[in-house]
């Protein structure tokens, strides 16, 4: 997934973002978190690198759009399985058509849904390229399924009150992108609060996001 051009993404309100978002076709309405832009090919390249992606991964990409980040992770650096979560069904259909295309059904799996819906417990690694709020609204489904050692690298936008996972405290940068890097649970600010969101805490936060 990506983000608005040429206004800043915080200038937008979601409902602004969903609408637009929606009326390109990409997306379900107020479903959506973000607009789709993909990740140039050299950018997910160094994400990967930089979570040390390889055999023994199962990568969890939120957002997939049309599924180049799970293709190269699978291709390129033989995580184990990749899997997406995409609302649009035609960028589904396409993904699902290069799957069968490369014989790699065992491998790669996508879901055509919302991402706060689905399991991702199993993930060593997540990606994403969402939006500022889009990752604060993840934080807790973080917190609540991922295992500790999970990786989690975004394209240009943060995880707030995270700690990027560099020694400087900084974004990587390649060009004009930059890309973070979190680990379960040494990331996570441990004065948030959103830890103890557990069971029936993190179902109302959840719920009160997917509900249209």
């Amino acid at each position: 997934m990506g983000r608005m051009r040429g206004r800043r993404e915080d200038d937008y309100e979601p409902d602004e973002l969903s609408a637009w978002h929606y009326s390109l076709g990409w997306g379900e309405g107020l479903h959506s978190v973000a607009p789709f832009v993909p990740s140039p090919e050299n950018v997910i390249e160094n994400m990967l690198k930089l979570c040390y992606a390889g055999p023994g991964d199962t990568l969890y990409d939120l957002g997939c759009g049309d599924g180049r980040i799970l293709f190269m992770a699978v291709e390129k650096f033989d995580v184990d399985k990749a899997v997406g979560v995409e609302l649009n069904p035609n960028m589904v259909k396409g993904i699902n058509e290069k799957i069968k295309k490369r014989g790699l059904e065992k491998r790669i799996q996508v879901h055509n849904g919302n991402f706060f819906n689905v399991d991702i417990s199993p993930a060593t690694l997540v990606t994403l390229y969402l939006t500022t709020s889009g990752n604060s609204k993840l934080r807790p489904k973080f917190q609540e399924e991922l295992k500790p050692g999970t990786k989690i690298t975004s394209h240009d936008f943060p995880i707030q009150e995270w700690d990027n996972l560099q020694s400087s405290g900084s974004p990587h940068t390649l060009g004009s992108h930059k890309i973070y890097v979190y680990t379960i649970p040494d990331g996570m600010d441990k004065n948030s609060g959103w830890g103890s969101l557990k069971g029936k805490s993190w179902k109302r936060i959840r719920d009160r996001l997917t509900r249209i």
